[in-house]
């Protein structure tokens, strides 16, 4: 392994101009990934229908970058600075020639201690929600600036060594990343950690706009793994070097889309973190991008309008509530279990003899919501994603269900689907120009796509070397989450029990905790408040798994300390039906609807 830091004089210049920066041996990798997807795709089809063409080999291609990626990896941007002790100052206009790709140190700064406010995306992105809202202090700290070739943009928080806790963070990226979320570092700075995150690997707008990666194979690798990875196996050797030896425990977290990348290190690096913190994972992200996303797009639209309102939203989930809350011993607004909700939509129809708009809905809506809340499926009937909507979550629906009036536009899932099929969904890229979420063919697309979905997804369930490292994952989902059905999150969980071995075993280094009324990541109306890292942090360093998490609700506002028990899947909270129902004790633990 050659490594070279070149300071001033030496080195390609310090501006990260706009454009990609040259990685030959990635791009080499990715083009050959690329063409054995293809053929793989192929291969598959030409079987399908009897004709092999000659085609010999059914191996995933992705297990061939993987070996590839770990034999780089494990000596990946060793020796930086020569072996010496660098100063924050000194880290700065460090160019560094790595196989596992090359990068650039830009800048460094000395940031002073203070209080900073989390935010709720933040808390939520750091899986963290205890610290939502709140104003913490956050220690002196060097921050390094930089990027992996060809565009991985990140950055490196280092607490001052006498406030560095001895552990490392990677808060992986939300959505379709593209920008370096420097606050995402702000909650584990201020327990002490030293934190990195990333732009994803590419350079695009906040939300669901894919255009970056138009043309580019490599950029659509960077951001399903590659960019995760190879920051944080630099940032790990700065840590070492800036604090002369390494961090003693690894931690990724992550919501949505960080939480996909969170879990997929159990299977793709399952030796690189101790332990996993994933909050409501996009697990099967190709699966809900581009399948469910567009079954929900279609189920809203009629006649080019879209079906219902914000205000439809709310009329719904009231209608929701009068049939469902209650079940967990509790009406209080919130289904701690809402796979025991089975919603009558027929009762939501208008009576012809009363007009319209009075809180009910017409025989197309009710048709819209009976496709909204089942699981995407195909013209036989066979399911093809694993959830639909989940019951209660509706408050929360604006605007993945319903374009807000001050926002003209369509619903969020279905500007999601049409940006992710033109874009990402294809290993050839062409095979999406003319796809949207309306033209959507449920038949034939999922297939189609499942090339790519090697690459993006974190479905699969062998964590057999994840658990061999001794490794935790800790999974939280909100029961109201709008954007990411907790159901599939459940289906993923219950698989890895049946591949693991039963639910003892799996239990031993995986657990899932509903969480009551949250939102998506956080937010809603229910318990958004509670400290899984400790639970984790407790469970990787001291081998105790978490039991019961305490949860406390954020809203509304006069709930002020109301908390309830998180218990791991598939025992959840129901309401014993006497005590106080603010104190968690009044709770007991009873098996989920969907575990029957």
């Amino acid at each position: 392994m050659n490594i070279i830091a070149h300071t001033p004089g030496g080195k390609p210049p310090g501006n990260h101009v706009a454009g990609r920066k040259k990685s030959h041996r990635w791009r080499r990798v990715c083009a050959a990934v690329l063409v054995a997807l293809l053929t793989t795709s192929l291969a598959g089809v030409q079987a399908a229908n009897g004709t092999t063409g000659g085609a010999t080999s059914a191996a995933d291609p992705q297990v061939a970058i993987m070996e590839q990626e770990a034999a780089l990896g494990k000596q990946a941007y060793k020796n930086l600075f020569n072996g010496d002790k660098p100063a924050c100052a000194t880290m700065a206009n460090k160019w560094i020639k790595d196989d596992a790709g090359d990068a650039m140190l830009l800048s460094t700064r000395e940031a002073a201690a203070g209080n900073t406010d989390i935010s709720a995306f933040d808390a939520g992105g750091a899986v963290m929600t205890d610290l939502k809202d709140k104003t913490v202090p956050t220690p002196r700290h060097c921050v390094v600036s930089g990027y992996v070739a060809p565009q991985v943009s990140f950055e490196l928080r280092l607490p001052d060594p006498k406030a560095w806790n001895g552990r490392f963070m990677l808060v992986a990226c939300a959505g379709f990343c593209g920008t370096v979320n420097s606050s995402a570092c702000d909650p584990g700075l201020s327990r002490g950690y030293a934190v990195v995150t990333t732009n994803g690997g590419h350079t695009g707008s906040p939300g669901f706009e894919a255009a970056w990666a138009h043309g580019d194979n490599a950029a659509r690798h960077d951001f399903a793994y590659r960019a995760n990875h190879v920051a944080s196996l630099l940032s790990k050797e700065i840590v070492a070097a800036y604090y002369g030896k390494p961090a003693a425990y690894s931690y990724v977290v992550g919501c949505s889309k960080g939480g996909n990348s969170a879990v997929r290190y159990a299977s793709r690096y399952p030796a690189e973190f101790d332990g996993i913190l994933a909050s409501a994972p996009v697990l099967d992200y190709q699966g809900r991008v581009s399948t469910s996303f567009s079954w929900q797009a279609q189920a809203l639209e009629k006649d080019g309008k879209t079906l219902f309102s914000p205000a439809d939203l709310q009329v719904l989930h009231t209608s929701v509530l009068n049939q469902c809350d209650g079940m967990d011993g509790r009406t209080d607004g919130i289904l701690n279990d809402p796979a025991g909700c089975k919603p009558d939509f027929a009762a939501m129809a208008c009576d012809r003899s009363k007009p319209s708009g009075q809180n009910c809905f017409s025989k197309a809506q009710i048709d819209a919501l009976r496709k909204l809340y089942a699981p995407p499926a195909d013209s036989k009937g066979r399911v093809v994603y694993p959830a639909g909507q989940t019951p209660g979550s509706e408050l929360n629906a604006t605007p993945w269900l319903a374009a807000m009036p001050e926002v003209p536009g369509t619903p969020l899932v279905e500007h999601g689907a049409d940006q992710w099929l033109r874009y990402m969904a294809y290993s050839r890229q062409s095979d999406g120009s003319n796809k949207s979420a309306q033209n959507f063919d449920f038949d034939k697309d999922p297939a189609d796509m499942e090339a790519m979905a090697k690459v993006y997804n974190a479905t699969t369930t062998d964590l057999g070397r994840f658990d061999k490292h001794g490794g935790k994952l800790l999974i939280t989902h909100g029961t109201a989450d709008e954007g990411i059905s907790l159901a599939a999150t459940v289906d993923y969980y219950k698989r890895l029990i049946k591949a693991s071995g039963g639910l003892a075993t799996t239990q031993a280094f995986a657990r899932l905790f509903q969480v009551p009324g949250m939102a998506h990541c956080s937010g809603g109306a229910g318990y958004d408040r509670f400290d899984a890292l400790s639970a984790l942090e407790t469970w990787v360093e001291r081998g105790t798994a978490p039991t019961k998490i305490i949860a406390k609700r954020s809203a509304p506002s006069a709930a002020g300390d109301e908390a309830i028990p998180l218990f791991p899947y598939p025992l959840v909270p129901r309401f014993r039906g006497t005590g106080d129902p603010a104190n968690p004790d009044s709770y007991r633990a009873v098996t989920s609807a969907s575990w029957r």
